[in-house]
């Protein structure tokens, strides 16, 4: 009865991972969902990176390219997005998350849903990413950030 309670509520979140709007075509989107959950005042998007971080587990990727290509691929997520903002917003945060896989179940042979980590923020204001937008859309795996762009990692990877 236990794993049944864990698959019911893991269903809603995988659902809506699944539900979330993807970059339009065309445009370098960074692997896995993006949502614009706000777009006005403090501006939000959520980016579940789930895909991204599996295959560095799969690849045994050292944490500090990992959290490199996490931190370039945020920017890429702001980048194909920052136009679905009102200009009006004051910052954007980028909220870099992964899916946890829980114990492995016996009943189902799958691994179980063991949560939603909130790995990492990438926050800036807006007006400066407007003013600067011709140079950080570009920046590639070794540019540094702009001074005014922040990335904040608040929990590990997984291995």
């Amino acid at each position: 009865m236990r794993n049944f309670g864990r698959r019911l509520l893991a269903a809603p979140a995988l659902a809506l991972a699944a539900a979330l709007p993807a970059a339009a075509p065309g445009q370098d989107a960074a692997p896995g969902p993006v949502s614009v959950a706000r777009t006005t005042g403090n501006a939000l998007i959520l980016w579940d990176a789930s895909s991204e971080v599996a295959e560095f587990v799969t690849s045994k990727t050292p944490d500090d390219r990992a959290n490199a290509q996490l931190r370039r691929d945020a920017v890429r997520v702001a980048a194909a997005n920052i136009f679905k903002l009102e200009k009006s917003a004051k910052t954007l945060t980028v909220k870099v998350m992964y899916n946890k896989k829980g114990p492995w179940s016996p009943d189902y042979h799958a691994d179980t849903f063991g949560g939603v980590v909130h790995y990492a923020d990438l926050e800036f204001p807006y007006k400066a990413a407007e003013a600067g937008k011709d140079h950080w859309k570009s920046l590639d795996a070794k540019s540094q950030l702009p001074s005014w762009m922040k990335f904040t990692v608040l929990d590990k990877l997984p291995h």
